[in-house]
């Protein structure tokens, strides 16, 4: 149901979950890491029975020395791919129609990374319907209305998910393989096809496949993407694909939010829908994100301990924090919030699966990435 980060509606969640026991922006802008400042000899590190202890409870607690870091490479190519259709007059058309919209020229101007720039032209372009870039980028204006599932709404995501389409691409990148070498592929948790409407369009070529329980999600998908071969599934596996039919299959924010149980069971069954040596790019919270929520103060310092805590002796935390309204009308008491160590995905998936790419909270400074290869 790509269930991605949401504080407001993470933290209406945790409150409630305690009882038992933006316009959402789609892209934070990235940013390469402060240089490192090297100590003056006056200015050394103090003795670790110098230090001031940490108190209980305190964001500092959970930050491990692993923080967020970026996949092998960085390439932002589904986005860059389609704002390359586009020459210089069509980029100066939109800018000129950017201009006239108060709102949209104060985030454009901003803004002044090269890739977030892409972005928004992009989107700005799908939001005032610059015919050039609906004719050259093959992207729609269609927009679910408030009653279908979307994580992102409004002008900065009218172009779809453009940020997670990226993160797939760089994922594969990274291990050495191009999306335009991808026969067919399956989005798992597709929703309403924010991400997969974004790599249709850049890789037409690709038999792509989404899926999600969402009925009306997919619904409105199927009739706003017709490119794109949508169905919906159930809570378990099996799903209607034919063994080994995929090269390739992505996840965002999925296995975040299945029981561990359920999730083993689904990773059993992308085995069977990906060929030999075919991949799966998924993301799972991960100790970066216990140290994401501690620091914005989205989960008590008590349920922070108790999430870590379980991944150092279990490996996996999960809670059932969707409650008997369910998910956007989808009730299933595995589908909560799941937390994940790279140490019990290692030992539950190999040597299945091979882990080939590590990337803790590339997605969003909050989730961990991982490239698996089917073995």
């Amino acid at each position: 149901m790509t269930a991605l980060f949401d504080r407001q509606r993470l933290a209406r969640l945790i409150e409630g979950a305690g009882e038992r026991s933006p316009e959402t922006s789609e892209t934070p802008l990235e940013q390469a890491p402060p240089p490192i400042e090297e100590a003056s000899p006056e200015s050394e590190a103090p003795a670790a029975s110098e230090r001031a202890p940490i108190p209980p409870g305190a964001p500092g607690r959970f930050v491990r020395d692993l923080g967020p870091v970026n996949l092998a490479v960085h390439l932002t190519g589904a986005s860059r791919m389609l704002y390359e259709r586009l020459d210089a007059g069509d980029v100066a058309e939109v800018e000129r129609l950017i201009a006239g919209s108060p709102e949209l020229q104060q985030l454009y101007a901003a803004n002044t990374d090269a890739g977030t720039r892409r972005h928004m032209i992009l989107s700005f372009g799908i939001w005032l319907g610059v015919p050039c870039v609906l004719e050259k980028s093959g992207l729609t204006n269609e927009q679910p209305p408030e009653e279908i599932h979307v994580m992102a709404r409004g002008p900065i995501a009218a172009a779809g998910g453009l940020y997670e389409a990226d993160l797939v691409f760089d994922a594969l990148a990274s291990i050495g393989v191009e999306i335009a070498e991808i026969g067919c592929a399956l989005d798992f948790g597709c929703s309403s096809g924010r991400v997969v409407r974004v790599l249709q369009a850049a890789y037409p070529d690709t038999r792509w496949h989404g899926c999600d329980p969402n009925a009306p999600a997919v619904a409105w998908a199927s009739e706003n993407l017709p490119a794109v071969e949508l169905f919906v599934n159930g809570d378990a596996p099996p799903l209607p694909l034919a063994d080994g039919s995929l090269d390739m299959a992505y996840a965002i924010s999925i296995w975040s939010h299945f029981a561990p149980e359920l999730g083993l069971r689904w990773f059993d069954e992308m085995h069977r829908l990906i060929r030999p040596g075919g991949h799966l790019v998924c993301t799972t919270h991960g100790f970066t994100s216990v140290a994401l929520y501690a620091q914005l103060s989205l989960r008590t310092p008590q349920q922070s301990d108790e999430i870590i805590g379980a991944l150092y002796r279990q490996g996996s935390w999960y809670a059932p924090e969707f409650g008997e309204e369910g998910d956007w009308g989808v009730v299933n008491p595995d589908w909560g919030t799941a937390f994940l160590s790279p140490e019990w995905m290692l030992t539950q998936l190999c040597p299945r699966w091979r882990v080939l790419e590590f990337a803790p909270g590339r997605n969003q400074d909050n989730q961990d990435v991982y490239v698996l290869e089917r073995v």
